[in-house]
């Protein structure tokens, strides 16, 4: 049998985050579901309700089909996404930052489910904005995180709506993405179509689109159908006219005037700016260790007005100049004196700091050297470090820096130990990797979530590294 699940978020605890598109969205999608006369049971989730009920709903539904041979299972999705700490959650209506796994479905989450089922093929369509953090050096780590959970399934078609830092974009009518969806089977010239031939015409659609960029993983031999084009389902799609209703729509949208009232209240000016980073030190310094940490550790938080804790800065260079951003910042160099004598054994010239080496005819020529704010601000770099109580415990650290725009703040971070030199010294495991994730100015309260849940990412990394450690031993 075939069976269809279709999940559609478009009312929020906060009302401003309400997507009013998704709830036509979610009812499309399950109509053409339902008149393909493919899906032998399909089961909708678009009312408001909370976390807890949605998912004994759903796992009531994968239990109920658990003793069945399940051909296909096609899973469908709009609403909020969000990509975090390596994984992508869908919100839901009682979405709370404080309680993220609560009031979220992780994908993790959704397919175990799914692979509990024995599907022979999955087919995964997500209309979501994703947005989140990313590796620096992995810029498509969104990409690969699907591809990595493609291998779980034999044969499976992921339909993703835009990469990790854009959003999807919708209309009052429906999202830009479902309706290409709808469109690619309306306007399909034979009686049956493939998931391919659905690919191939939302790729041609947003071709050109710059704000928004869907991505595929396939895994399957592109022979897969979605479904047989009856008479009542190609009856159904041309009654559909959402390009008229959007056109309505945006005669109907406000005037510029008000379009650009309403875009400036995300923005906020330097002394708003300010007030943000001052309380958020503020907030900062209240942290806490959890659990056995405090009795391992002395928790040390401090603020620099410079970047000395920090290392690998050209990291940040390469990535602004890399970047299209906005942000109140620029990669630095510094001046080296270039040695032109020639070698006598034929080697390359040599380079030298500028004043540590006097010789002839040499010239000086800029290095980069790292990145700096072209604004005063408070302080410049966050450090949360843990310092061992015990000899046979590493210490251990966190190191936060942000880049500040009108519109937005950029937290560039990452966590590693300490390994000793000696009794009495120390020094920073240089083995890092910069993570990103970037939160609107405006919003105080996620900015502060963001910089929480990167100290319990150091307190988790932490317990697993202390666990891994004296289990190993005491086996």
């Amino acid at each position: 049998m075939n069976i269809g699940i279709v999940i559609g978020v478009s009312e929020y605890s906060d009302s401003k985050n309400n997507l009013p598109g998704c709830k036509v969205d979610s009812e499309n999608i399950h109509t053409i579901l339902s008149k393909s006369n493919k899906y032998d049971e399909i089961l909708v989730l678009d009312k408001k309700i909370t976390s807890a009920t949605l998912k004994e709903k759903l796992t009531d539904f994968i239990s109920a089909n658990r003793a069945n041979q399940i051909d296909e299972l096609f899973f469908y999705f709009t609403g909020h996404g969000e990509f975090f700490n390596d994984e992508f959650y869908y919100l839901l209506s009682d979405f709370d930052t404080t309680k993220r796994k609560q009031t979220t479905l992780q994908n993790e989450e959704i397919d175990i489910l799914i692979k509990t089922l024995k599907p022979n093929l999955v087919v995964k369509v997500i209309d979501a904005c994703q947005s989140g953090k990313s590796y620096i050096k992995e810029y498509n780590v969104i990409n690969k995180y699907f591809e990595k959970t493609s291998n779980k399934f034999n044969n499976c078609y992921f339909l993703n709506s835009s990469l990790f830092d854009q959003y999807s974009y919708q209309t009052k009518k429906i999202s830009d993405f479902t309706l290409s969806f709808i469109q690619s089977i309306k306007k399909h010239q034979s009686k049956e179509i493939r998931y391919k031939d659905i690919i191939d015409y939302i790729s041609d659609e947003f071709a050109t689109n710059t704000d928004q960029t869907p991505f595929f993983v396939i895994q399957a031999n592109l022979t897969e159908k979605f479904c047989q084009i009856s008479p009542s389902l190609k009856e159904h799609l041309d009654s559909l006219d959402f390009e008229k209703k959007i056109i309505q729509e945006k005669k109907e949208n406000l005037s510029l005037i008000e379009k650009i009232k309403k875009e400036a209240t995300n923005y906020c000016t330097k002394e708003q700016a300010i007030v943000v980073i001052e309380n958020l030190q503020a907030k900062l310094e209240s942290f806490k260790l959890s659990g056995d940490l405090n009795e391992l550790f002395d928790l040390e938080i401090l603020f620099y007005e410079d970047y000395s804790p920090i290392i690998k800065e050209n990291t940040i260079g390469n990535w602004l100049e890399n970047n299209d951003h906005e942000y109140f910042a620029n990669s630095s160099y510094k001046s080296v004196r270039k040695d032109r004598n020639t070698n006598p054994f034929g080697g390359i010239n040599n380079i030298a700091i500028l004043g540590s080496l006097t010789t002839a005819n040499d010239e000086s020529e800029l290095i980069k050297d790292g990145f700096d704010l072209e604004i005063e601000v408070p302080y410049k770099t966050i450090v949360f470090n843990l310092n061992s109580k015990f000899p046979n415990v590493e210490s251990y650290t966190a190191r936060i820096i942000y880049l500040i725009s009108k519109r937005q703040i950029g937290l560039f971070y990452f966590t590693t130990n300490f390994v000793e030199k000696n009794w009495e010294e120390k020094r920073m495991n240089s083995e890092i990797e910069w993570f990103f994730t970037e939160v609107k100015i405006t919003d105080e309260k996620e900015i502060f979530e963001s910089i929480k849940n990167i100290f319990l990412k150091l307190e988790k990394t932490v317990n697993e590294d202390i666990k891994e450690s004296f289990v190993s031993k005491d086996k």
